[in-house]
């Protein structure tokens, strides 16, 4: 059994490369003056056309609406890392309809940036936990909330993440000091091959697959693939699970703008995870793209099973 008699579910929202848009006019020059420049040219090109502020702010209100006990926001808040972005992406952050939780992605550590005046103002979503401090625990009721940051500045080109030894080691950590709980793990990068190309890749995805694995978790949240995937974490049934951009405009649906709705339900074995994903498009407006089920074992640390087909 868990360790609370409430039968009431925790609701998390996951959403996740926001992409919000960066200042009008950008700053001088000298900010771009490395990778920077390359990434406002494909802005300029194409991101600027299929990340839409509008839709972004479509999503918040959805769940806003759905009223979740908390946000759960897996990375890529901005597109260049600028410290005007980062304060941008703290008001927005602040207009949440809940307890919000975040990690950095891999468009927020873009180049090498002081943190506290980058991503370091988002302290107060990631339990002011500083660039050394990761991964940090949140917990609400039975359910434990662990946040990777897998961000790491990289060559032109290149898109990759890192955990590292450090983070892995305090990562199995807190697995183990949280295992009575319903523990969820958000990470910007899949710790899995195939769901990014490797350039984009998380460089440590099979040591990281490893130790949620061998120390157990409910589910693992990610971003950065801007897909609606269901995967498994390697070596384990833990489902592993990707989330639409907020606001990507796309003809393929399942890159359509969304979220992830996830409720925790405690049972007298453990849990139930029900898991619904929520897409937008201005043609069709809302639909439940996905729905998925299922029962999880307290006392079988990382066994999931599931409790119903597809739907």
């Amino acid at each position: 059994m868990t360790g609370n008699s409430d039968t009431s579910p925790v609701v998390l929202a996951h959403l996740s490369d926001v992409h919000l848009p960066p200042p009008a006019p950008l700053p001088s020059w000298r900010a771009f003056t490395n990778k920077r420049a390359l990434s406002v040219a494909s802005w300029k090109r194409h991101r600027v056309h299929r990340h839409r502020p509008e839709l972004a702010d479509i999503v918040r209100k959805d769940i806003t609406d759905a009223a979740p006990d908390l946000v759960l926001n897996t990375g890529d808040l901005t597109n260049f890392g600028l410290s005007e972005e980062c304060a941008a992406a703290a008001d927005w952050l602040a207009t949440m309809p809940a307890r919000t939780l975040v990690v950095p992605g891999n468009h927020d550590a873009m180049v090498r940036s002081d943190w506290p005046d980058h991503a370091g103002l988002w302290s107060e979503w990631m339990e002011s936990t500083d660039e050394t401090g990761f991964p940090y625990c949140h917990i609400h009721g039975d359910v434990a909330v662990i946040g990777l940051n897998s961000a790491i500045p990289t060559p032109p080109f290149m898109a990759c993440g890192r955990i590292g030894k450090t983070q892995r080691a305090k990562l199995a950590q807190l697995l183990d000091e949280t295992k009575t709980l319903c523990r969820v793990v958000m990470i910007h990068h899949p710790p899995r091959a195939g769901l990014v190309p490797w350039r984009k890749s998380l460089l440590d995805h099979k040591a990281v697959a490893a130790v949620i694995a061998r120390h157990g978790a409910s589910i693992v949240l990610h971003g950065h693939s801007h897909d609606a995937t269901l995967a498994t974490v390697p070596g384990s049934e833990i489902p592993l699970v990707g989330v639409p951009s907020a606001s990507l405009l796309s003809s393929r649906p399942w890159r359509q703008s969304g979220w992830n709705r996830i409720a925790i339900t405690p049972t007298q074995e453990g849990w139930t995870i029900d898991l619904q994903t929520r897409q937008f498009t201005s043609d069709a407006g809302w639909r439940c793209s996905r729905h998925r089920r299922w029962q999880q074992h307290s006392e079988l640390h990382g066994q999931i099973m599931k409790a119903n087909e597809p739907r």
